[in-house]
């Protein structure tokens, strides 16, 4: 019985990415290994991905029955789109699944950081008890700037909308889309006026290393840093040296340059050793987006998004 198109799932998914498939030829690998990857990928139509492989070109030239790339997720940088547009093949990510995990976990962030809930805790366990040293700033005296205005960024201006505080956003893509909960800004207002910068913008070339030493002098005030998008936004010197002339005043860090901790140049493990130590400092392990709810609703989008693609294209034998 013809199935229609070869699909390949290489990383760990929800029951109802499979169960909205069943009627294609689903191959359900999460523990495969590359060289195994390398001996399927020929025969494949639809590959459905996370983050285990970067979807480079090689990787593309060794498929030449591919159809569509669909990634578990919103950021695409683990795979060459552009190349794989040429080649005519689709491309498709979930942003709209964890959009609101990501914008919760930022929330949070900004939050615990605002009152201390990081030093203080830590400080209490160690036996110290300083009221006064951890008393909070309220969220509602400052301005936020969000940079990259697109599912995470609107999420967002949704959920501080009860805080009362004032709310700026900058997309270098996106236009006209100011209301009455968020001023549509260029970067120079953000520069002159945010106490907090947060950072929703995928990693591409306008995006690397956007945080550096320009930008952080560019700001008018001693500010709050958070980035939950990718961690090659950020240069990890720059911050540091933001943090240590306070210009930072501190930081929420959900994802790193390198986020294999484990192996890490000596640069990079002294860096991580100084945010790892600093109490001004927060770091989760990439969890932002992933939260049991995400895991379900990334893979119900993702399913209905190749579904939709497959109705459209007639099947050829």
């Amino acid at each position: 019985m013809n199935k229609g198109y070869s699909i390949l799932i290489i990383d760990e998914v929800h029951p109802i990415l499979l169960d909205k498939l069943k009627d294609y030829n689903v191959h359900y690998d999460p523990s495969i290994t590359l060289p195994e990857l390398k001996e399927k990928i020929d025969d494949i139509e639809i590959i459905i991905l996370r983050s285990k492989l970067q979807l480079t070109q090689e990787w593309i030239k060794l498929a030449p029955k591919l159809k569509v790339i669909g990634r578990l997720g919103s950021g695409m940088d683990n795979i060459d789109v552009e190349f794989a547009d040429k080649q005519g093949i689709s491309c498709f990510n979930a942003p709209e699944g964890n959009r609101n995990a990501v914008a919760e976990q930022t929330l949070g962030m900004i939050l615990a950081t605002l009152s201390n809930t990081f030093k203080s805790s830590k400080e209490v366990r160690e036996g110290i008890w300083d009221r006064k040293g951890n008393s909070g700033i309220e969220l509602d005296s400052l301005t936020v700037g969000i940079i990259g205005y697109g599912n995470v960024g609107k999420q967002l201006t949704k959920k501080l909308k009860g805080f009362d505080c004032n709310v700026l956003a900058y997309d270098l893509f996106l236009s006209n889309f100011g209301d009455e909960n968020v001023h549509e800004a260029e970067l120079q207002e953000i520069f002159e006026k945010a106490d907090i910068v947060t950072l929703h913008v995928p990693l591409n070339k306008y995006s690397y290393h956007m945080i550096n030493s320009n930008f952080i002098q560019s700001m008018k005030k001693p500010f709050y840093l958070f980035n939950l998008s990718r961690g090659d936004v950020v240069l990890t010197s720059d911050l540091i040296e933001g943090l240590e002339t306070n210009k930072i005043i501190a930081c929420g860090l959900d994802v790193l340059e390198n986020e294999k901790i484990n192996n890490l140049s000596k640069l990079q493990q002294e860096q991580f050793e100084y945010l790892s130590d600093n109490e001004r400092v927060i770091l989760t392990p990439h969890i932002g987006g992933l939260t049991q709810n995400s895991f379900l609703k990334l893979a119900e989008i993702l399913a209905d998004k190749v579904l939709n693609w497959a109705k459209k294209e007639p099947l050829v034998n």
